[in-house]
Parts: structure tokens; sequence; C-alpha cells
């Protein structure tokens, strides 16, 4: 569960998004993107496979993929959706789906079926030119993106994608404690997000959170579930996930900017958190 009041900081970024009918040509495994997406079936059969789990894609439900999910989709005969592709953060940079809890199918309503007909309308030019990941250049995804559109255009577009998102999270009511301890720790959550190029000190967090440095981490690894050091190596290789399939920089280029003393550490971690290597990783990355 997110602190009080981080939930109105919540931002979104559109990409794709249109009304398609694929059929058995649309059979993708280990694919990997940089954006989360949402479908709406309104006919035929299909399956997504988000983290080695399956759901069968059926008319009248939505269906949520989060970023940087390992996924396979395969459609039976036909099948006709609604797709959206689009990004969500902090804007401090704490990862999402650290502190809220979401599910992956929800029936669909009346009023979800409007608002992608009105997200189309407002957005007529964003569906993809491509399909198959591997003919879709994958760093084009950037220049999707809500600048060149009125004010009205925009807000009403990131209205409509929080309504959408919304449908996905559960609400868990949490101890109060632990969201007054994530409004206290918030400060080191937005300091780790903007130094994760610089050596980062337990020390120094310690003294953002005004605490001792063993009292700061333990109340740490309660809150997280991790040690702050290993907290911080998750979210470089978070940032490397996104620059492997995003841009073409060189894996030195890449553990150089994500603050890792020596490529061959970063390998080592990365495999370690992800189970394949950057270069593995790499060769998954598709927006479909």
């Amino acid at each position: 569960m997110l602190a009080p009041g981080l939930i109105n900081d919540i931002k979104v970024n559109i990409f794709n998004t249109s009304k398609v009918t694929v059929g058995m040509d649309w059979n993708y495994s280990n694919i990997v993107s940089p954006f989360s997406r949402i479908y709406l079936i309104t006919e035929g059969e299909g399956f997504v496979h988000p983290n080695n789990q399956m759901y069968r894609l059926k008319p009248g439900y939505l269906y949520f993929i989060p970023s940087y999910t390992h996924c396979g989709y395969h459609c039976v005969e036909s099948l006709s959706q609604y797709y959206l592709h689009f990004t969500h953060q902090l804007s401090s940079g704490i990862k999402i789906f650290d502190n809220i809890t979401i599910q992956h199918e929800v029936k669909a309503s009346l009023l979800d079926y409007s608002l992608f007909n009105r997200l189309l309308e407002l957005n007529p030019s964003l569906a993809l030119k491509y399909s198959d990941p591997n003919i879709y250049e994958q760093r084009n995804w950037y220049s999707n993106n809500m600048s060149h559109l009125s004010n009205g255009v925009q807000l009403e577009t990131i209205g409509i994608l929080k309504q959408l998102f919304s449908r996905f999270i559960v609400d868990i009511p949490g101890e109060p404690s632990s969201s007054k301890a994530k409004s206290k720790m918030y400060k080191v959550f937005v300091h780790i997000s903007e130094n994760l190029y610089q050596d980062i000190k337990v020390e120094d967090l310690a003294q953002i959170a005004c605490c001792s440095k063993d009292h700061f981490s333990r109340q740490f690894k309660k809150l997280t579930g991790m040690l702050p050091t290993d907290f911080i190596n998750n979210k470089r290789i978070d940032k490397a996930k996104e620059i492997l399939i995003t841009t073409s920089k060189s894996q030195r280029q890449i553990s150089e900017e994500i603050g890792f003393n020596s490529q061959q550490y970063y390998t080592r971690i990365f495999k370690k958190i992800t189970g394949e290597t950057p270069a593995e990783y790499r060769k998954m990355g598709g927006l479909i």
C-alpha cells in the first residue's frame, strides 16, 4: 500500500492504443516490453503467460501485463481486442509495484468500452505500425508521447489512463504504522532513485532517515523485505532492464551508467536477480 498522498503522485504516459483483430500468427514467447499493457477482449480466444502464469483471454474482460514482465501470447484462431501501451511511475522514481498489489484479470464494465472508444477518438494515430517484435523498431516507443497534444486532450487522456489502470489495483488495508514508516522513508527512496550512478552508502541513507545505521537497516528490511544494499542493486538492475531494451548502449556503458564498479560484477548481479545475462535479456525485448 502506498503511503498517504503518494497515490496522487502516480504519473502516466501513453504510447500506443488501437483496436485490432489478430490471428494465429499472434504467437510469441519470452517477450519483455518496456511499458505496461492493458487489453480489452471483444471477440475470440487467446492466452497470455505473464511470469509463468496463464490467463485465458475471454471476451468482456480486461487484462493487465506490467512492464518488464516475461510474457508469452498466442491466439487460438481469431482475437479482437482494444490494446493500450503506457508507462506509470511515481515522480520520485519509486517503483509502483513495490507498494501496491495488482491483479491481471478483471471483468470489464460498459464504461470501460466507452473509455477505450474515447481514448481512440482522442488519439487516432497511436496504433502500432507493426505487431511482430522482430520487426518493430524498439527505440521508437520513446517518440510516442503526449507532448504534441493540446492541454485538454492530454488531461483527458491521462484521466482515462488512470481510470483503466485503477481497475487492476487491489485495495488491501495496511497497518497505519506501515504507511507512517513509508512516509518517513520516502526521502530515502527518492535519494536512491536519483543517485543510482553514484556510490550510495548505507550510512548516508541512515542520516537522511535520521536514525542509526543498524536501526535504519532493520526498519528498511522490515518495510521492503530487503537489506539496503540488495534493494539498491535491484533498483540498478531495473534501470539496466530499461536501458537494455530501449537503447543500443554497450554492456560496459550500461554498467557504468547504473553505478556498478565493473562490468563483470554487473553481469553477475544481473543474472542473480533475473536468471539471465544482460545479453540474453536484451534479446527478449519486444514491443507487441
